[in-house]
């Protein structure tokens, strides 16, 4: 390994393209984490600068310290070979970040420069932009070359006229549509506006201000996410030539790096996963590429046509226009648990599960990958690679639910529940069951029934991730996977992890409250459930609205006991059965047990429904039935306004018997609902014993 030190201005000044390999990411740099920063180092060393000169001027002489240096770190380069008609390069194995962040301060200088009259400082970053010559290929001109997802925007970037031109390519809203500008462009426009900010003598780091609490560099980074037109730091102030020079300087001979260039007896891999980057941590699904990579590299083999076939999707997508540019899908972050990660961390997670057979700790993904990986000597990167991406498929149709059938509506559930440690076992099956398959609709219906039945009991999840992994290993071990996890979770005894029969289940459905304890988004998310299991063939075309969209209603109001419409017994039969039934008072602890019950079947199913949008709040503590008031009007009723076109569930209000509705109302309406949610959520029977119909009724009668 060779090492050398250079500065910004050095780094460019040769007819070099810095090259970023296929299977790098692409890039990540934000304005506040690592951009901003950025800036503030190079400010800061212009500003020591002119504090340097202005001594020197006022003593006549050098002062004694010279201005320290900035480091802002390495980059790791090996050599390209070399043919006719071709720039030399050099791919970039660390650092990337960093030299296209240079290059696009370089090119933001240049265009600050521009607008300073009698400064020569233009012409003298002119030269450090492209490389000159005659190529093979117009991209050898480029001094960086991106990965695919951000070509276009450097070619952008480059042959703009200047950085009006730029703003208008990547606008932040085209009418009422707003999109984001990619990260390149933010960058660019930042540091731009930070060049002439510095040329008018302004510290991005101070306010604009005395009141504003926000420096300009915040005020900034707001216009570039929000405005279309990004309006130049204090414009009425001129330029000046004196500071263009002295931040040419610093650039020149103030900020410098360490450039390591690899020998063929390097292994590029090691330093990879050794070097971090400025700000910007690994995820481990880079540390994943690189490795994959250059292993295929190291074999001879086509990495350029193995990445485009089987990575390149979680990297890039084409956006409006037809351009290359970065994925965001995977970037994205996803709660799972009380953690949020990167989705792409979190599919690797789940895969390097499912790959190992064992718990991994989301710190230990990439080690544990490789040490799965090197468990079998020489494996076929193509086919591991292929595997991959159909997993990766799977997986965000668990977390990314699109359409009605049983795999999206399996996955709803899944984030309702807040159960991602069954993924492995998802992926297992998905691996192994076609997706239009009956086995598969099985097995995911037994999972569904196993998570839903716990849940609405109450029962601990503290067992879920060795509960789940044992799971897996049925699955991959199984000739028949439904079977087996069918055979696997009925056999699970205790609390900690059986699966809650009907008679169990159907007293929690009943009588616990499961607004207040199983939280009223994962109850939206079992009532949907409900509501689709209802549709019969006929309403087949029907689309279930999505839970985001439905709003829990509490039949009887939470404020029932100061509405006056909806009022206890005050009174009991004295001799129950007898022939002259006889009224007597209740005593004050039966009144108390009476307001109790009612305060818990409040908030059970019984009490409660969906809506497609939030109910008045007149009607929704009005009385049940319509009315007339004091002065002889109709009071509209609750009843009238629960019908919803859309839902079936709110059919049941509209029996003709169900005049008001009490607390014998509220354990009918749930008992009804239980017959539903075991047929939805079925208990499989022993093997030998089918129940029939009639078995569903009985146990949700007897429940009630």
């Amino acid at each position: 390994m060779q090492s050398g030190k250079s500065t910004i201005t050095q780094l460019f000044s040769a007819p070099i393209q810095y090259v970023i390999p296929v299977f790098q990411r692409g890039y990540v740099w934000t304005l506040n984490k690592q951009v901003a920063p950025l800036w503030a180092d190079i400010e800061d060393r212009a500003d020591k600068l002119r504090q340097y000169e202005a001594q020197a001027r006022q003593v006549g002489q050098q002062p004694l310290k010279a201005v320290q240096k900035h480091f802002l770190g390495s980059l790791v380069l090996t050599p390209v070979p070399g043919a006719f008609g071709r720039v030399p390069a050099f791919e970039v194995i660390d650092g990337q970040q960093r030299t296209t962040t240079l290059l696009l301060l370089l090119l933001a200088f240049w265009r600050a420069a521009q607008q300073v009259k009698d400064s020569p400082v233009a012409a003298m970053l002119d030269g450090l932009l492209r490389n000159q010559g005659v190529f093979s290929l117009d991209s050898d001109g480029f001094k960086v070359w991106p990965t695919q997802a951000g070509r276009a925007e450097m070619r952008a970037l480059l042959e703009a006229s200047d950085a009006d031109a730029v703003q208008a390519a990547y606008p932040v809203r085209e009418g009422k549509t707003r999109t984001d500008r990619p990260l390149m462009v933010k960058s660019f426009l930042y540091l731009h506006h930070a060049c002439l900010a510095y040329l008018r003598g302004v510290t991005l780091g101070d306010a604009l201000a005395p009141e504003d609490e926000a420096g300009a560099s915040e005020a900034l980074i707001h216009a570039i996410d929000n405005d279309n037109h990004v309006t130049p730091i204090q414009a009425e102030l001129a330029l000046q030539a004196e500071r263009a020079q002295t931040l040419f300087m610093a650039m020149q001979s103030l900020v410098q790096l360490v450039t390591l260039t690899l020998e063929s007896e390097d292994d590029p891999q090691v330093i990879f996963e050794t070097l971090n980057a400025r700000g910007e941590p690994l995820l481990a699904s880079d540390l994943v590429r690189n490795f994959l990579f250059l292993e295929a590299a190291r074999r001879g083999l086509d990495v350029p046509e193995l990445y485009a076939a089987h990575w390149k999707s979680f990297d890039e997508q084409l956006d409006a226009r037809g351009n290359a540019t970065a994925n965001r899908y995977w970037r994205e972050e996803e709660r799972q648990g009380r953690l949020k990660h990167p989705r792409i961390d979190l599919f690797f997670f789940h895969y390097t599960v499912l790959r190992r057979g064992q718990e991994t700790k989301v710190s230990h993904v990439f080690q544990n990958f490789k040490d799965w990986w090197r468990t079998e000597p020489e494996r076929d990167i193509g086919h591991e690679l292929q595997r991959m991406v159909r997993a990766s498929e799977h997986f965000r149709d668990l977390v990314s639910p699109e359409g009605s059938d049983d795999v999206a509506e399996f996955g709803r559930l899944m984030r309702a529940l807040d159960v991602f440690s069954f993924a492995p076992a998802y992926l297992a099956l998905r691996e192994r069951l076609a997706t239009d398959s009956p086995q598969l609709r099985q097995a995911l219906g037994d999972l569904a029934s196993y998570l839903t039945r716990r849940a609405v009991c109450g029962l601990t999840t503290k067992a879920y991730n060795r509960l789940a992994l044992r799971l897996m290993t049925e699955i991959q071990g199984a000739g028949d996977p439904a079977a087996a996890v069918r055979a696997y979770l009925r056999g699970l005894e205790g609390d900690t992890q059986l699966w809650p029969d009907d008679r169990v289940f159907g007293a929690k459905w009943l009588d616990r409250p499961v607004y207040l304890e199983l939280k009223p988004a994962r109850v939206t998310a079992l009532l949907r459930l409900l509501e689709r299991a209802s549709h019969t063939s006929y309403q087949a075309n029907i689309k279930v609205p999505l839970a985001s969209t439905l709003t829990v209603e509490h039949v009887l109001p939470q404020s029932w006991a100061t509405t006056g419409h909806y009022p206890l017994p005050t009174h009991a039969l004295a001799h129950p059965g007898a022939d002259n039934a006889e009224l007597r008072a209740l005593t004050a602890e039966e009144k108390q047990q009476a307001h109790d019950r009612r305060e818990r079947l409040l908030h059970t199913f019984g009490n409660l429904t969906l809506l497609t949008g939030p109910m008045n709040s007149a009607l929704s503590n009005g009385p049940f039935a319509d009315s007339i008031d004091a002065d002889g009007k109709q009071v509209p009723g609750k009843r009238r306004n629960l019908p919803d076109g859309l839902l079936t569930l709110n059919t049941w209000f509209q029996r003709p018997e169900i005049t008001n509705w009490d607390d014998t109302n509220i354990a009918e309406r749930g008992a009804a609902l239980l017959a539903k949610a075991i047929v939805c959520w079925p208990y499989p029977p022993a093997a030998g014993n089918v129940p029939g119909a009639s078995d569903t009724v009985r146990v949700a009668a007897s429940a009630t």
